[in-house]
């Protein structure tokens, strides 16, 4: 993350100017000094935001590491005390997308140079593996390609080939969702085991929940209207 940066997140939240901010300043509170980053960054085109939030994150709570963001990612405790925190401006999702972006970002330079790419053309790649995404974004960039023509292209790619077309990620989410409902109730409303869990995973389980919560009435919301269309 640049000085400047986060100079300027730190004068913001504490009165202290910039030229007296030192990295720490925030009680040593790597949360703390990321969420405070992040509330007072200067509004920026979309993609910009998402690079400037993500790589507040990247060096804040991940340390600098791209394999400590791969190894924990978003169940890492301190990215969830941050996803967790009232005066996050932003969603859950919305927050570990931009560590995604600004990690792409990291291995494919291109993404943040080219004025002909925006945030759009980097969700459509996440979550292909890193050789697609390099050789997608270069293509995107170098023949000028609308979000559309990217995540049509990206889509052939998460397909397996040959046989029959892999299941998309929403149906092997509802698999699962199945298979979590038949559960006896027992299971999860375990008050015992639930009052022996330390604060951090009770501020966990609740900021996913949370997340689930709003997943699951939008999923239902679109369900209904395709339902509603048959």
């Amino acid at each position: 993350m640049t000085e400047a940066m986060a100079a300027r997140a730190a004068s913001a939240v504490s009165g202290v100017a910039p030229d007296d901010w030192r990295p720490g300043s925030l009680a040593g509170d790597p949360v703390l000094q990321a969420l405070a980053d992040i509330r007072h960054l200067t509004r920026a085109a979309s993609l910009q935001l998402a690079l400037d939030v993500g790589e507040i994150v990247f060096h804040r709570i991940f340390g600098g590491s791209a394999a400590r963001v791969r190894r924990r990612g978003p169940k890492d405790a301190s990215f969830r005390r941050l996803a967790l925190h009232p005066e996050l401006p932003m969603s859950a999702t919305n927050l570990w997308r931009a560590v995604a972006i600004y990690e792409l970002s990291l291995r494919v330079p291109a993404l943040s140079r080219s004025p002909r790419l925006g945030v759009s053309h980097a969700r459509a790649v996440l979550g292909l593996p890193p050789s697609s995404q390099a050789t997608l974004i270069a293509r995107a960039d170098a023949e000028s390609w609308t979000v559309t023509r990217l995540s049509e292209e990206a889509a052939q790619r998460r397909t397996g080939r040959g046989g029959r077309p892999r299941k998309a990620e929403v149906e092997r989410a509802l698999e699962t969702l199945r298979r979590l409902s038949a559960l006896p109730a027992t299971t999860l409303l375990d008050r015992d085991a639930i009052a022996r869990m330390s604060s951090e995973d009770v501020e966990v389980g609740l900021v996913t929940l949370r997340e689930l919560s709003e997943v699951l009435t939008q999923l239902a919301r679109e369900l209904r209207r395709v339902s509603a269309r048959r």
